[in-house]
């Protein structure tokens, strides 16, 4: 066998080369395993407390793949990041942060909040986090960028919030992603289609219409770069 030089990619289907930033897979190896002990101690004293540490575990697994992978956590990532506004991507993060610090606060310290019917409820919170993890990996497998891409995604974050509050079956999380989470989650749909659909129109003007996401980088530098001239041209 001929030797190879170690570098740091690896060849994957049609032809392409993945490259392997080693640094940040460290980083993000060590956090999945330094945050699979801190809850199995934090959690394991306490009742019930194995499908909402396997609940965990998933979530902190799938953070842990979004991070390296340098995705948004909560938007699709079809506009560029100039144009989100950064309110609602604030207010959003801070709900979902917090939601699950309270999900980890009702089995250590808040008893009475559960909801009760231990594992099913919980068990559900778990297929939801999977299903949102499903949809999300759909929305970004289309080759088509398009209002129906980021429907699918929004849809996965929908899951994604409802899974916590049944992950952790706390009656106060199932009310804060009605009353808050969804509004929220609402409120950046909204603002990303209404970007998005600009964006478009622009694009048909420019005959491009049906483009593959690679294909609209050009058209985005362009759409940005009229953005900024339209201000002096007052």
């Amino acid at each position: 066998m001929k030797k190879q030089e170690i570098i740091c990619s690896i060849t994957i289907m049609e032809g392409k080369r993945m490259k392997i930033n080693w640094k940040r897979l460290a980083w993000v190896i060590f956090a999945v395993l330094y945050a699979g002990l801190f809850f199995y101690n934090c959690l394991k004293p306490f009742n019930n407390w194995l499908v909402p540490y396997v609940y965990t575990m998933i979530l902190v697994v799938w953070l842990a793949y979004e991070y390296y992978n340098k995705n948004l956590f909560f938007q699709s990532g079809l506009i560029p990041d100039v144009l989100y506004f950064w309110l609602s991507r604030a207010l959003f993060a801070l709900f979902f942060y917090s939601s699950f610090v309270i999900g980890i606060a009702t089995i250590i310290w808040w008893p009475k909040n559960r909801v009760g019917f231990y594992p099913f409820v919980n068990i559900l919170g778990v297929l939801a986090l999977i299903l949102s993890i499903y949809l999300r990996q759909l929305a970004f497998r289309k080759k088509l960028n398009d209002i129906c891409k980021i429907r699918h995604f929004y849809l996965s974050l929908c899951a994604l919030i409802f899974s916590i509050a049944l992950g952790y079956g706390s009656l106060f999380l199932l009310a804060y992603v009605i009353f808050i989470g969804l509004l929220l989650t609402y409120w950046n749909y909204v603002h990303e289609i209404k970007v998005f659909s600009n964006f478009s129109d622009y694009v048909k003007k420019q005959g491009g219409e049906n483009l593959k996401g690679a294909d609209h980088t050009k058209y985005w530098d362009k759409y940005l770069a009229g953005r900024e001239k339209k201000p002096k041209q007052k």
